[in-house]
């Protein structure tokens, strides 16, 4: 029996080639990106699901006032936590730092993490060789990814008590990694015992602060229930020790599990860029958005040739056949061809796997385990009900004496119901053509915004401030280098230091401010314009600052601050040149210090977060205030050797130290790398949709077009023009295209103002999307009703009306 309603399914697939080859490829696309952005979404939710203790470990962020959560905090909170806290059973820090390893092929630049002794009873990765216990007890021990040791060592086996020299000191490799693609928010970088990052710090004491944050802290906490009243517990010891000790008021933490801290994008200074819950969610919405869009077409298209078949229904029924027998016939039919279209989109998801991948910049596995084999039956038997379940109810319940002469009578409920999937489909097409599009201009508008620097030509390299002084004298000689400044931190990357900032007329109104220490030529390096006032400048003596920690009136130094604090000042930028702020706080003490200039605002961050009033300070000495960035500005049109000549230059007086630098223009193109990939796979899901929309309305247009012929045969004998037919068509369907436009309309609009929210500089939304989107899809349409209508023009009434 099942051989032959297989048998019977197959011929009727044959006999309707054109149909079948239009239901199966929408259900393969339906069916493949489906697959594919559930593969996704499950990739990004796994992340650190791995490790054997992930539901007990949390990251402890530290909240500052109404900033947003940082995860950097006191290199002496996992200490203090682990004794004060019992219901911590153990943590463990992450600090991170650039190192330069030397080997017989010259000196490459390495990101490191500089971990705890315990850090592996956290983190359990599976080890080559080497013993976790004892991999990192001796500060002189390294322990390496498989991929490094191949780098280095070009084996990743009996590489144990190799030396390999980091930072000009021999260190000995104690185990090697094991490669694992499972998703990790804790990178594949060199490991190093964390005494070597303390030997790094400007001062010892640096290590027993508590207002310097340098490090990552995770804790076991093995009582879910507890999180709560130990956060608050945590918040307020916290708050009684830094209290007073930087401009910051209010001091909290919060304990994230390691389990959310990827999706989470709210908390910066993390290991590796985060992902974005609410973009998994909106494709996770997008996946069952095709679905049913492919669900519709199956289902429009059979309905479409149900006339085909109305004798073979007739004669089943005439034979005695019920209606829930003809329905399970029709439904196993459908059943047949989703199994044919799941296979193949299996066969396509494998295929585009690598491509979708390098897309996503991910490494998605599909894998066969009994869950996804589970819910690819789910799925199966989901999408058969929802596409095969109205045919065969339609079919089913034909009258069979009209079917046997091939009448078939739809009923208001069947064209209503079709032309409501039509709708259906038009509304979603739309959404996503007017998503893409306001996603589009607000990219582009973030990617052309003025940033109030010039981020073209210009080298950033981390670090080097020993030999920056040298190195500028030696490189400004160079004929393609424009300018060199150095830096506490530069555009794209936060501010790391504050302060408070008081005027003499108003004492009690304080200001928080960003705090940039900086070198000369800083502001004509990163081409941030001067609004009013002079820069930093050598025949000032009282322009470099200097700090006096035992007597705060001794200190002293000139500011530029940038338009915002002028703003907040409420003062106009050429006013307040040569007045003084007072900064400093109660417990340190309170000094005073000239405004000299004011800059251009700057862009630190990405544009969900507003320019903070800023004050640079003029740091005389690279090390005296902890510079950590050298800028490069080369002049347009340089030649490509100028960079070798710089690495030339810079090995020279480092020969330990790798020259690594990165485009300033990439670091601000990265800040949106994950919103462009998103965007791109909208963009071609919109597509799709779009398409799908359109296969669906031929399906109902040529269904139309079915039951119609004989009333237009009529029309036709009647004098009956073609352009009247055409106008008969396009006014049947363009209502339902309107209808569509209608309703997605404010929906779009609800939905895309609450994204632009999120960004405090934004687009308005483009009226030009709604309308375009709009016109866009009603001539898709009125071409596709077109081309119905073309055929029912140019048949002849006289046949027409015979076959009738």
């Amino acid at each position: 029996m099942i051989n032959l309603l297989f048998t019977m399914t197959w011929r009727n697939m044959l006999r309707s080639k054109r149909t079948t080859v239009i239901q199966l490829l929408s259900l393969i696309i339906g069916l493949t990106c489906f697959m594919l952005i559930q593969l996704y979404v499950a990739h990004q939710h796994s992340f650190n699901s791995h490790f054997k203790d992930a539901d007990n470990i949390y990251r402890i962020n530290l909240l500052r006032d109404d900033n947003r959560p940082q995860t950097l905090t006191p290199l002496r909170l996992a200490e203090e936590l682990t004794s004060n806290f019992p219901e911590i059973a153990d943590t463990t820090r992450i600090s991170v730092s650039t190192i330069s390893v030397r080997n017989s092929s010259g000196v490459f630049s390495e990101r490191a993490l500089f971990v705890d002794e315990n850090f592996f009873s956290f983190f359990d990765y599976s080890l080559i060789e080497g013993d976790v216990h004892t991999a990192l007890l001796a500060p002189d021990k390294v322990v390496l990814h498989e991929a490094q040791a191949l780098k280095y060592f070009s084996r990743s086996t009996q590489v144990i008590g190799e030396q390999l020299n980091i930072n000009g000191k021999s260190y000995q490799v104690a185990a090697i990694i094991k490669y694992s693609a499972a998703p990790s928010t804790i990178p594949s970088e060199i490991i190093l015992p964390i005494q070597n990052y303390f030997q790094q710090l400007p001062n010892e004491r640096w290590r027993t602060l508590w207002n310097f944050n340098a490090t990552i802290t995770f804790a076991k906490v093995t009582q879910a229930t507890a999180i709560k009243s130990l956060t608050a517990s945590i918040s307020d010891y916290y708050q009684q020790r830094v209290e007073g000790l930087s401009s910051y008021k209010r001091y909290r933490v919060m304990l994230e599990p390691l389990l959310d801290v990827y999706l989470n994008a709210t908390a910066t200074r993390s290991l590796i860029p985060p992902g974005s819950r609410e973009m998994v969610d909106t494709f996770v919405l997008i996946s069952f958005m095709l679905l049913v869009l492919a669900c519709i077409n199956f289902t429009n298209l059979a309905t479409a040739t149900s006339l085909r078949r109305a004798r073979e229904v007739g004669v089943k029924k005439a034979l005695g056949a019920s209606p829930n027998q003809l329905a399970l016939h029709y439904l196993i039919e459908s059943l047949f061809i989703t199994l044919l279209a799941l296979g193949a989109a299996l066969a396509l998801t494998v295929m585009l796997l690598g491509a979708f991948n390098q897309l996503m910049g991910s490494q998605i596995a599909l894998t066969l385990s009994f869950k996804h084999i589970l819910t690819l039956i789910l799925t199966l038997l989901c999408v058969t009900l929802l596409a095969g379940g109205y045919p065969a109810l339609f079919l089913s319940r034909m009258n069979a004496a009209l079917v046997l002469k091939g009448v078939i009578d739809a009923g208001k409920g069947g064209v209503l119901f079709r032309r409501i999937l039509m709708v259906i489909q038009f509304i979603i097409a739309m959404l996503l053509l007017i998503a893409s599009t306001v996603v589009s201009h607000q990219m582009h508008y973030l990617s052309t915004m003025a940033q109030g620097y010039d981020r073209e030509n210009v080298l950033i390299i981390n670090r080097g401030a020993a030999v920056y002084q040298d190195f500028k004298r030696q490189v400004s000689r160079f004929a393609d280098v424009a300018s060199l400044s150095m830096s506490h931190t530069i555009p794209t990357k936060a501010t790391r230091t504050s302060a408070i900032v008081r005027t003499q007329e108003t004492p009690g109104n304080e200001i928080w401010v960003g705090n940039n220490p900086i070198s000369y030529d800083y502001f004509r390096t990163m081409g941030i314009t001067i609004l009013s006032g002079r820069v930093f400048q050598r025949q000032f003596p009282g322009d470099p600052y200097f700090e006096d920690n035992q007597n705060a009136g001794n200190t002293r130094g000139n500011l530029i601050i940038n338009a915002t604090l002028a703003a907040k000042l409420d003062a106009d930028p050429n006013d307040i040149i040569g007045r003084f702020l007072t900064l400093g706080s109660a417990s340190e003490g309170l000094h005073r210090h000239q405004v000299i200039g004011v800059v251009e605002d700057t862009h630190h961050v990405d544009a969900s977060q507003r320019v903070p009033p800023m004050i640079y300070v003029l740091s005389e000495s690279p090390e005296d205030m902890a510079l950590r960035w050298i800028a490069i500005r080369l002049k347009s049109g340089f030649n490509q050797d100028v960079l070798r000549q710089l690495e030339q230059a810079w090995l020279a007086l480092d020969s330990n130290r790798a020259f690594k630098y990165e485009w300033l223009s990439g670091l601000f193109d990265a800040q949106y790398h994950n919103q462009a990939q998103h965007l791109q796979l909208l963009e071609l899901f919109t597509l799709i949709a779009l398409v799908m929309s359109v296969a669906g309305l031929y399906a109902v247009a040529a269904f139309t077009l079915l039951q119609s012929l004989k009333e237009i045969a009529i029309r036709q004998i009647m004098g009956a023009k073609n352009w009247q037919i055409y106008a008969l068509f396009q006014l049947r369907f363009g209502i339902l295209v309107l209808i569509a436009t209608l309703v997605a309309l404010p929906i779009a609009f609800v939905l895309l103002s609450d994204w632009l929210n999120q960004y405090i500089y934004r687009v308005e939304l483009p009226t030009s999307a709604f309308v375009m989107s709009s016109l866009a899809c009603l001539a898709v349409a009125g071409v596709t009703v077109q081309m119905v209508a073309l055929k029912a023009v140019r048949s002849r009434p006289v046949d027409t009306l015979k076959r009738e």
